[in-house]
């Protein structure tokens, strides 16, 4: 970047974001270039998704500075509604918060997270709290006090409680998490253009335009001219997963990362000596052998903070070259691009699943194959709009929307049929298991799904 003001980032969804000579824009611009948020460039947004759309490369680093930009355009709004303002101290906490969310993520996520026992959201407020880290001395030299102020956003004790020492209201934190968030704003349309798709596109700006703040109740609200853009929003939201996130053929590579880890682990477990537990995998990259040897031993924030996607792709080299077939299997159809098939039973009787589950395991195993790492089920599920249930540890945040009448809000749902269909929970069921073997799985499946 020149040493001129404003300076720029070129966004492909947003066009220009920019920032100004100001201390608001200063700290960001030093967060941005912190070595912990540098590392996100190398952490991919969506995963395996790029198996199956080219374009998905994008990375986790560019979601985050969009998320920032949403967040900032939601606060202008704010700031533009009668009997509203807001001070430059609460402009800087949200900002750096939406900036910072997606800190702690690791390697291919939710497939590390499951096997490993890691926790994002745990991390994130690690490494804004650490005073080792870059991020912290940053947000303290702002400010001593400001990353314990980031704790609303992502400690789950403080999410939605806000306590009486913080000057956040709630409906600001609704900026960083809810239902109608910057997050999911930039990730929709992201992973929509990354995707080739156009599922995901919505009308942000009329969003923005009608958001109202009901101060009384600390929460977002949009006029009744939004109500469609609303509905378009959260469809949106419900078919980019049906179609992207639980592709059927990005699941299979999500599914065959999981089984490598999960081998991998079981063999490091099983092994009698350290030395046994490192030739398992000859010259793994050591972070990535600590991830999941480690035992109850847990990483440490530099060690967990080292790991990246550029990791796990030389450790599935790697283990291409071991002595374990299974894994030289997992391994080389990853990177190859040779997947698993899917059996898809999400429509048959459960009588008919057991019966299959149960010939399919045998067949597995008359194949000479371990039916725990060639044949797997999995069951996304999702609530594309989730209700509002007050026993939850942290309930849902609703949408809602001005009556006609003005004055008064309504949740979504009771204002659109169609969104109120969308409350129900859907859930996938599938059977992976290796090409090699289609045939004969395809099959059993005649047999038994009918």
């Amino acid at each position: 970047m020149s040493s001129s003001w404003p300076k720029v980032i070129r966004d492909p969804v947003h066009n220009i974001v920019p920032f100004d000579d100001t201390p608001c824009d200063r700290l960001l611009l030093d967060l941005i270039n912190s070595r912990e948020f540098q590392r996100l460039r190398r952490v991919k947004q969506l995963g395996v998704s790029q198996l199956v759309f080219p374009g998905a490369d994008h990375s986790r680093f560019a979601h985050s500075i969009g998320v920032m930009h949403v967040a900032r355009r939601f606060l202008d709004r704010i700031a533009r509604l009668d009997g509203l303002s807001l001070t430059e101290d609460q402009r800087i906490v949200v900002l750096a918060a939406s900036l910072l969310h997606d800190v702690g993520h690791g390697p291919f996520s939710h497939a590390f997270e499951k096997i490993t026992g890691e926790d994002h959201e745990r991390r994130t407020l690690e490494i804004i709290s650490d005073d080792s880290t870059h991020v912290n001395q940053i947000l303290r030299k702002c400010s001593l006090d400001l990353p314990g102020r980031l704790q609303v956003f992502f400690d789950e004790e403080s999410k939605g409680k806000h306590p009486a020492s913080t000057d956040i209201p709630p409906f600001l934190t609704h900026v960083v998490s809810s239902q109608m968030d910057a997050d999911r704003f930039d990730y929709l349309l992201r992973d929509s253009l990354a995707t080739g798709t156009d599922y995901g596109r919505f009308d942000l700006e009329w969003l923005l335009q009608h958001l109202r703040v009901n101060v009384e109740k600390g929460r977002f609200y949009l006029s009744h001219k939004a109500v469609f853009a609303a509905e378009n929003y959260v469809f949106a939201r419900f078919h980019m997963y049906r179609t992207v996130y639980f592709h059927k053929t990005t699941r299979a590579g999500e599914v065959m990362l999981r089984l490598l880890f999960k081998r991998y682990k079981r063999l490091l477990d099983e092994a009698a000596s350290p030395d046994a537990k490192q030739k398992v995998v000859s010259n793994a990259p050591p972070h990535v052998f600590r991830a999941f040897a480690g035992g109850a031993d847990r990483m440490t924030l530099a060690e967990y903070l080292s790991l990246d996607d550029h990791s796990i792709t030389e450790f599935l080299k790697c283990c291409l070259m071991a002595s374990d077939k299974q894994l030289q299997q997992l391994a080389g159809g990853l990177l190859y691009r040779n997947l698993f098939k899917a059996t898809d039973a999400t429509h048959a009787e459960s009588a008919a699943v057991g019966a299959y589950n149960h010939a399919a395991i045998e067949r597995v195993r008359e194949l000479g194959l371990d039916p725990d790492f060639a044949f797997y089920y999995d069951s996304p599920s999702d609530t594309p709009y989730k209700p509002y249930d007050p026993d939850a540890e942290n309930p849902a945040t609703q949408i809602y929307v001005e009556t006609h009448a003005g004055g008064g809000q309504q949740e979504l749902g009771t204002v659109l049929d169609a969104v109120q269909q969308l409350k129900r929970r859907y859930s996938l069921l599938r059977y992976y298991y290796p090409s090699e073997i289609r045939g004969e799985m395809e099959a059993v499946a005649a047999a038994h799904l009918k």
